[in-house]
């Protein structure tokens, strides 16, 4: 199995960190700022602050008043830029806070669970970054809090907040495609180095002081106890402990958009497959990975990805009458236009295509990148309207069916058939 975590012990976790952090949230004002704090300030959770900063220079809706990481010298790179920000290594100090509105977690996968668990209970509204939670297990958890704390929970899928997804989904609900059959698309790289083989700082460690410390066994949580081992610290990505690798950090950035244009629910049937085919670094995770997703509105999504090949699949809805071609949105190589969509009839319905519509295809312009700061205050938005953001917690729960189902096909070699009404594995 993926780790040692049951549903009953994470249950059972989180409600004792419950009874010790029943706080409750701020009423905010209109005039109010919404007291922020940022827990993880590596590479991502710099450019959260960053976006979060920008927020703060547009619209004074907010302020940064605490933030947290276990390694001194990204706490202190990270508190140069908010001066006035109370700085924490143990996160679970900065909640005992009373005064917090919300919280962005940018930590490792395997921390995403435990800590937005703590902030729901303690009455905060949350940000996390994909994944929603390291498991499906946590994820089901987790959004059952937020229902029941009723709390705002936006899940860092930026495309989730673009003009794209919302345009794509009229065209599916139009009919236009006629019956949808297939969903398929790619987020694939191509790094001589190894992707994830981030920098590592040599001198740093839980024996370096000062600026070069590194709190490993808060690092580590609930992870299986081990030596400090600096490629698992700063490169997290490639161990099963902390991490879904692919699926986990690229394919939720696919499955998620398709849960919009399509329909948000649990996948029927879920395989994943792959391997790891170029690296030999001592990762764990493979370089090349499919996720196979059937759904209970019949119809199949795909999603095939490389990190020694660019060149995936083209992002495609197919119906029954005609194809979407929707280019890629993330990396992959030049000359992929994703800001225009094509609509192409198939071969039998060309004559009715074009008496329909008065052309041998459709064009739909402007759906391309909206760029990564509409997500955070998309967020923001909904923490003062109290609406749900546009990658709720209910979404991010129904894709984590998805992400988390397919890395444990790969590894258990399995094929997993769900309860799409309940999201509950009834076979494997």
């Amino acid at each position: 199995m993926q780790n040692n975590v049951t549903r009953r012990g994470f249950v059972r976790g989180a409600a004792g960190l419950s009874a010790a952090l029943a706080l409750r949230g701020r009423i905010l004002g209109a005039n109010d700022r919404v007291n922020t704090a940022m827990v993880g300030l590596g590479g991502r959770g710099t450019w959260l602050l960053e976006k979060v900063q920008q927020r703060i220079k547009e619209k004074g809706d907010a302020q940064v008043v605490a933030l947290c990481e276990v390694y001194q010298a990204r706490l202190s790179a990270a508190s140069k830029k908010v001066p006035g920000a109370k700085t924490y290594t143990l996160h679970q100090e900065l909640l005992e806070r009373k005064d917090l509105d919300a919280v962005f977690i940018a930590t490792p996968d395997h921390w995403h669970g435990p800590i937005t668990l703590a902030a729901l209970d303690g009455g905060r509204d949350v940000y996390c970054e994909k994944p929603m939670t390291h498991t499906v297990e946590e994820a089901a958890v987790v959004a059952a809090k937020v229902r029941e704390k009723n709390r705002v929970m936006q899940i860092g899928v930026q495309a989730t907040s673009w003009n794209r997804w919302q345009k794509i989904r009229e065209v599916v609900q139009a009919g236009t495609l006629g019956k949808v059959v297939a969903g398929q698309g790619t987020y694939s790289r191509n790094n001589p180095n190894g992707d994830w083989n981030w920098p590592i700082d040599p001198a740093a460690g839980p024996d370096a002081q000062g600026e070069q410390h590194i709190d490993w066994k808060q690092w580590l949580g609930s992870a299986p106890q081990r030596p400090y081992d600096a490629d698992r610290f700063f490169r997290f990505r490639k161990y099963w402990d902390y991490s879904g690798g692919i699926a986990t950090d690229l394919h939720y950035h696919i499955l998620a958009p398709f849960h919009i244009a399509l329909e948000n629910e649990h996948p029927s049937r879920v395989a994943g497959m792959g391997g790891l085919w170029v690296y030999n670094d001592g990762r764990e995770t493979p370089d090349t990975f499919l996720t196979a997703a059937d759904y209970p509105g019949k119809y199949s999504i795909t999603i095939q990805s490389s990190q020694v090949n660019e060149i995936g699949p083209l992002m495609t809805i197919r119906g029954t009458h005609a194809t979407m071609h929707l280019g890629d949105e993330w990396e992959g190589p030049q000359g992929r236009n994703s800001n225009v969509a094509r609509i192409v009839p198939e071969t039998p319905f060309r004559d009715e295509f074009k008496q329909k519509w008065g052309k041998d295809e459709i064009v739909v312009e402007n759906v391309g990148n909206d760029g990564d700061q509409k997500h955070v205050d998309n967020f923001f938005d909904c923490v003062r309207s109290r609406q749900q953001p546009n990658c709720h917690a209910d979404l991010g729960y129904k894709v984590m069916t998805g992400i988390d189902l397919s890395v444990r096909s790969y590894r258990e070699n399995k094929i997993f058939v769900i309860d799409s009404a309940t999201g509950r594995i009834v076979r494997s």
